[in-house]
């Protein structure tokens, strides 16, 4: 009976803990193109298609943080969706990913040393 009791706890935290758990989205650091690597230094956060939009101001000049709350509602009425554009030092090519519409807030960090740059939406 009490191995039962358990393994009950443990199914329902485990059910609990995948329904709890929000997708994550990050920058690759680094791009390769051609046999060439360039090191990601800048972020963008896009209400809808990044081509035909500006992108969104983070929350303060001091933080690179972007409260999603109220653009997932925006984007969520008018049918389409938010994009993080990575953006690489010595080429402008990019990557562009969908932010998870269960998305909280997009971060960008330094690492170590002004070399490592960061940035994920969870």
């Amino acid at each position: 009976m009490l191995w039962s009791k358990t393994r009950r706890l443990v199914a329902a935290i485990s059910l609990f803990s995948t329904v709890v758990y929000a997708e994550k989205t990050t920058c690759p650091e680094v791009l390769k193109d051609g046999g060439k690597i360039y090191r990601m230094n800048k972020v963008s956060v896009f209400e809808g298609e990044p081509e035909k939009r500006v992108d969104l101001m983070p929350d303060t000049d001091d933080n690179m943080v972007w409260t999603l709350k109220p653009s997932q509602e925006n984007v969520k009425a008018q049918h389409t969706a938010m994009y993080l554009v990575c953006r690489y030092k010595g080429t402008d090519k990019t990557t562009t990913l969908k932010i998870p519409a269960s998305a909280k807030k997009c971060t960008a960090w330094f690492g170590d040393n002004k070399k490592q740059f960061y940035a994920a939406c969870e």
